[in-house]
């Protein structure tokens, strides 16, 4: 038993003398200056990447640990170890190049055991490259790429492209600007400005705007309790899940419970028992869409006008009856693609329109037959009158603010309306040439259009 007590205690012993030692081997220095030639040919001799400078000078590039306060090259700066202040080069700036260099491979390990990172703090400026190994805050600024390893908090503006992370980290801070992509590889804070492509694989908490933008979660005020919000710009947007905002050509929004607005949205529900809001397309087509129905109608406009409707729920509740928990209705947000018809006046016409569709709750038992057997719609319809069967390429525009009460009769809905229309047209076109079935007041001109308006009404069901 003494023995092995003996034998352990001389393991512990040799143990630290070997670590000591390894710490012994890496030294580090200290200059006020250094003037280098060549990386190795410097006032600092052949083992200047030990030597940590507070002024480097290097005519065609330097070495050294880490500079503290100004570096100047017009060709490359390169530093070991973690760096601060400014570095000025015409063709690179990089912090952790061969940060092992001349080192024993047990010194290398004591190293990486002692989470030995290579980091900057202050501002690069490079006309083609910045690069740090690990984590970097500050300013970056070149003409082709900006690269950090791991996280990065401050302001990176690029040529060609900004990154920040790897596999493992890469949380982004403040703002990236490029004229082709910007990545920040688990998560952002802040803008990403590009004319192609933002990218994160994790959260997008601010904005993203460029040509196509990517990012796996959006959030807001139904899934954050902070105030952090996701918001993206673009023609194309992507994200898995969406509590933010979306605006573009065509935006995925996966599980969604924010706001789009496009041409074409595509989302899907978060499969959630919460008593919480939903998400709101804003579209003329929506995937995913809950609630869409067909009408037809009659109108002071058209004798026959059919919609079609796509949008979601707002409030309905994962419940057998599908009624909301604590609102009186069920709402649905719904966007109306719409096509009208005189068969007597021979014009027709179409349009979008966005309202809210409301159905009344009784009670949260799906058997209730009170429930839904109300309907209250209210919302506005942009339509384009044509006065013959052929296309009107004169300019006109028909606003109108709607609301409609209905009730449910043998399954379907029977409903009126009343309207109130604003009405833009081309001022070479009289107010008669378009038949309305209604008293129109002429109310003078709106950038340079003739406007009237009038009041309007509506008879239909709906499927």
């Amino acid at each position: 038993m003494l023995l092995r007590s003996v034998c352990w205690l001389l393991l512990v012993i040799l143990h630290e003398s070997a670590h000591a030692q390894v710490k012994k081997k890496i030294r580090e220095y200290e200059r006020t200056f250094q003037f280098s030639l060549f990386p190795g040919i410097s006032t600092n001799g052949i083992y200047s990447g030990s030597y940590f400078n507070n002024y480097s000078l290097n005519l065609f590039g330097g070495l050294s640990a880490g500079n503290h306060i100004l570096e100047i090259s017009p060709i490359t700066n390169v530093n070991v170890k973690s760096s601060t202040g400014i570095h000025l080069a015409g063709l690179a700036n990089i912090i952790g190049a061969n940060a092992f260099m001349n080192l024993s491979l047990s010194e290398e390990r004591e190293l990486i055991k002692g989470d030995f990172e290579s980091n900057g703090k202050g501002i690069q400026v490079a006309g083609f490259l910045n690069f740090v190994r690990n984590h970097s805050s500050g300013i970056q600024l070149a003409g082709v790429l900006n690269a950090v390893g791991g996280d990065f908090k401050g302001i990176q503006i690029a040529g060609i492209g900004n990154s920040a992370g790897n596999s493992t980290n890469g949380f982004s801070e403040g703002l990236q600007i490029a004229s082709i992509y910007n990545i920040s590889r688990q998560s952002i804070a802040g803008f990403q400005v590009s004319s192609f492509f933002n990218y994160t694989d994790g959260q997008l908490s601010g904005t993203q705007l460029g040509l196509i933008n990517k990012a796996r979660n959006l959030p807001g005020k139904h899934s954050q309790p902070t105030k952090a919000r996701g918001f993206q710009f673009g023609l194309f947007n992507f994200s898995k899940e969406m509590d933010g905002t979306q605006i573009g050509l065509i935006n995925f929004g996966g599980a969604s419970l924010g706001k789009q607005f496009g041409l074409i949205n595509f989302f899907r529900r978060i499969p959630t028992t919460r008593n919480t809001r939903y998400s709101t397309p804003v579209g003329l087509l929506n995937f995913g869409s809950v609630g869409s129905v067909f009408r037809l109608a009659y109108n002071e406009v058209f004798a026959t006008s059919i919609e079609y409707t796509t949008g979601n729920c707002l409030n309905c509740s994962r419940t057998q009856s599908g009624m909301p928990f604590d609102d009186k209705n069920q709402i649905y947000n719904q966007n109306s693609l719409i096509l009208g018809y005189d068969p007597f006046q021979k014009s027709w016409g179409f349009g979008y329109g966005f309202q809210k569709v409301l159905y009344n709750k009784s009670s949260m038992l799906p058997t209730d037959r009170n429930n839904r057997k109300r309907i209250i719609s209210y919302g506005i319809r942009f339509l384009h009158l044509n006065r013959e069967l052929s296309f009107d390429r004169t300019f006109n525009l028909l606003n109108r603010l709607h609301v409609e009460y209905g009730k449910r009769f043998m399954g379907r809905y029977v409903f009126v309306g009343a309207s109130f229309n604003y009405f833009l047209r081309d001022t070479e076109v009289g107010a008669d040439v378009y038949k309305i079935n209604s008293l129109k007041i002429s109310s003078g001109q709106l950038f340079n259009f003739n406007t009237d308006f009038w009041p309007g009404y509506t008879f239909g069901f709906q499927i």
